[in-house]
């Protein structure tokens, strides 16, 4: 019968006096929810199979008897066919044929059943007259999962919190699937009419949850993590909104690793399954780590070690080097990883320094090791190429720098290259000995003293950088550039034996023009101690290899930054030092070679003079001291480790003098040639252009040729550039560049060609 007619026999059975129960049986929870809703009015008692069962228990069909022996007016019973259907057919038509026995005065009893067409269908023809079956489409059958795991209830993916719930649930939603969180097994069920199927764990119950759960293997985690899995991804509803909601969406799993500090190791395996599931969309060598982890233990170490797959050759190498570099930043340097990844990086051979960085010391000292282990296999291009990735403070220390001198160009160019491999070349070697003789530095540069009295220090803050030698300059002009400075070089030379206590006076004739000193002991010792003692943090015990220098490096680094904030306050900062010092004088180990009345000081680089001397001829008369100017010593000093200095080679002797200020917002310069002749056959073209501020070493580009020149001047404002070049009257336009940076375009100039005057003349 219709369902309408169901209710209007129902309403009439409650209005007699009739002490027989009714059955009504509907077919889906549309029809459940339209019955039950008309009845839920005035006095009218609702009872569920819930009520007569603890948590997660069955009912209790003896106190649903009981209840009803107490209760009066009309009641409605629900949800014990269908808990019943758990039971088997026997017991439900058992149930059945009890509840229709029931007779009492005190109530109306009505038992709503639901879709149980086939077990209402009882013989005896009495019993039929109290059965009402609505008509209606009759859905799939509900399958029910059990799992002991907790779950949370979605639109999507319902769940049952326990037995004595799963009535409710069939008989109220449109389902074909629940998942019942309960410790009830299958086993316990023999005889259901229900389909049951066991969830075994929470991998199994989460790839219900969500399908795409099936493309990780359940190895990925243990049992603890895939139950937080389940939690969290049922109450986000799927994976890809538990990504979006944690990490931002599955396009920015590596944006997210910058709070992998954060997070604790439940949201780290997630992000983990997260990268396993969704790859990573922006970049090449996260999605390859993931691709190659299986374990959530080893993805930190696949972080460190992917790298190692990639051939430095390829294309994209650089490009995922780099973003290791940045991944490992987020997720914070692992000393045990960096250790690990250093025992394998040395089977790469010479092509170490490709896939060394310099995030730590340990891979500092291998990038040194390495240069030295492999020297003699590299080519200076190579060891460039490799740096300006790996180690960009080594790469900006061996830059070429323009001494404008070309004796002091090959010479410091060659010395640190030297240096950092840690070797001496016989072509070098001769070059030493050579200057040892002819001296050329005292011709070339002034002394530092006739630079001092001239060099304006009003409102200026003075670092004394003892043992700064000029091999640094490239480096501490890249570091002015990063922080917005210019810096002015003058080249010097020291006095003569290359010691502090010889190559002080600046700081009188300083300090007595109103300059301020930096530092207690006016003077920055620093560098001078790594020279001498070098650095725990940088050398392992009893080694040679010069992997100190990334100390003097810092040091330097650490000068200039704090230079940028002095110049708050200060119009200009100095960084000036007394001397310079040598390490390829250490590894000549030419030590004690030559015998004088008194023993040699600072490792024999020079010694007291006395009457009854007879100096070598590489050894240089300075008032009361003896100093050698090569790779040599006196006897009785002692052997040095690191560096010495005292001694009169160049990179001992030159010395820099550098004017910081703030670099202006807009460079401004002037050409003072706008009109210029010259003669093609003389080759004498000359421009001369002038600088608002100091600067240090500009070059220039002239229109239509193809050649960077560099220019000349006395006092860093006024400069000079020669142009042999130039063949054409024309009007030609100058940019100016500072190293590789553009300050100034558009500067013209126009240019005559006498030589046709010449002619006509003759």
């Amino acid at each position: 019968m219709k369902l309408e007619d169901c209710i209007k026999r129902i309403d009439n059975y409650m209005q007699i006096d009739d002490s027989h129960p009714r059955l009504v049986d509907v077919q889906n929870c549309d029809d459940m929810k339209t019955f039950c809703s008309h009845f839920r009015v005035g006095s009218n008692v609702f009872k569920d199979v819930a009520d007569y069962a603890n948590f997660d228990e069955n009912p209790s069909e003896a106190d649903l008897y009981n209840d009803l022996h107490n209760l009066s007016g009309n009641v409605f019973i629900t949800g014990f066919t269908t808990f019943y259907k758990l039971f088997g057919e026997q017991k439900l038509k058992e149930l059945l044929k009890n509840l229709l026995s029931f007779t009492t005065i005190n109530i109306h009893l009505v038992v709503v059943c639901y879709q149980c067409k086939k077990q209402l269908d009882f013989l005896d023809p009495r019993m039929r007259n109290l059965i009402y079956i609505a008509d209606g489409n009759t859905g799939e059958n509900v399958r029910l999962e059990f799992s002991s795991l907790s779950m949370q209830t979605t639109k999507e993916t319902l769940s049952a919190n326990g037995i004595q719930s799963v009535p409710y649930f069939i008989e109220n939603h449109n389902i074909n699937h629940l998942y019942v969180n309960t410790k009830k097994k299958k086993s316990n069920y023999i005889y259901s009419l229900l389909d049951i199927c066991e969830q075994k764990n929470a991998y199994s119950l989460l790839c219900s949850v969500d399908s795409a759960t099936n493309e990780l293997s359940e190895s990925f985690g243990t049992t603890a993590q895939w139950e937080y899995a389940l939690k969290e991804i049922s109450k986000h509803k799927s994976w890809y909104s538990y990504v979006a909601d944690t990490f931002g969406g599955s396009c920015n799993l590596d944006s997210a690793l910058t709070k992998w500090e954060k997070y604790n190791d439940n949201e780290r395996w997630m992000y983990f399954i997260s990268l396993k599931l969704f790859g990573e969309k922006n970049g090449m060598y996260l999605s390859a780590v993931a691709k190659n982890t299986d374990y959530f233990e080893n993805i930190e170490k696949e972080l460190y070690q992917k790298i190692l797959d990639f051939p430095y050759s390829d294309n994209n190498f650089w490009k995922c080097y780099n973003e290791r570099r940045l991944l490992i930043n987020y997720i914070g340097i692992s000393d045990i990883q960096v250790a690990d990844y250093c025992d394998w990086v040395v089977s790469k051979g010479k092509n170490a320094i490709y896939y060394l960085s310099d995030m730590t010391k340990r891979e500092i000292y291998l990038i040194f090791k390495t240069l030295n282990d492999y020297r003699k296999d590299y080519t200076k291009s190579e060891i460039m190429t490799a740096l300006e990735h790996t180690y960009p403070a080594l790469y900006q220390y061996l830059q070429t720098y323009d001494y404008k001198n070309q004796l002091l160009n090959n010479y410091f160019d060659l010395y640190k290259f030297q240096k950092v491999a840690n070797y001496i070349q016989p072509e070098f070697l001769h070059i030493v000995e050579e200057q040892a003789l002819k001296r050329d530095y005292i011709r070339l540069l002034p002394a530092r003293c006739e630079k001092t009295e001239s060099i304006d220090v009003s409102n200026t803050l003075v670092y004394f950088m003892d043992a700064m030698g000029v091999e640094f300059l490239s480096f501490i002009l890249a570091k002015c550039r990063e922080n917005d400075l210019i810096a002015y070089t003058t080249l010097c030379h020291c006095e003569l034996p290359s010691v502090t206590a010889k190559n002080k006076d600046f700081i009188d004739v300083f300090k007595n023009r109103g300059a301020d000193f930096a530092g207690s002991d006016e003077k920055v010792s620093l560098i001078d101690d790594v020279k001498h003692h070098g650095s725990k943090d940088c050398d392992l015990p009893n080694d040679e290899i010069p992997s100190y220098l990334s100390r003097e490096l810092e040091i330097i680094e650490r000068t200039v930054k704090k230079s940028a904030t002095d110049l708050q306050i200060y119009k200009k900062v100095i960084l000036i030092s007394d001397h310079g010092s040598s390490r390829l004088a250490v590894i000549n180990n030419s030590q004690n070679k030559y015998k004088m009345c008194e023993n040699g000081e600072h490792s024999g680089r020079c010694c007291r003079k006395t009457r009854g001397d007879e100096p070598p001829s590489c050894a240089i008369d300075s008032e009361d001291y003896w100093t050698i100017a090569n790779y040599d010593s006196f006897k009785g000093g002692r052997m040095a480790r690191f560096e010495v200095h005292g001694g009169a080679t160049l990179e001992e002797v030159v010395v820099p003098i550098i004017e910081i200020t703030k670099a202006p917002a807009e460079y401004e310069f002037k050409m003072l040639t706008e009109k210029i002749k010259f003669s093609k056959r003389k080759k004498n073209a000359q421009i001369v252009i002038f600088s608002k501020s100091k600067i240090d070493g500009i070059s220039v580009r002239i229109s239509t040729i193809d050649k960077l020149y560099f220019a000349k001047s006395s006092n860093g404002q006024q400069f000079t550039v020669s142009i042999p070049e130039l063949k054409k009257s024309a009007q030609y336009s100058v940019d100016i560049y500072l190293q590789d940076n553009l300050l100034k375009s558009g500067l013209k100039f126009c240019a005559e060609n006498t030589d046709f005057k010449e002619k006509d003349i003759l």
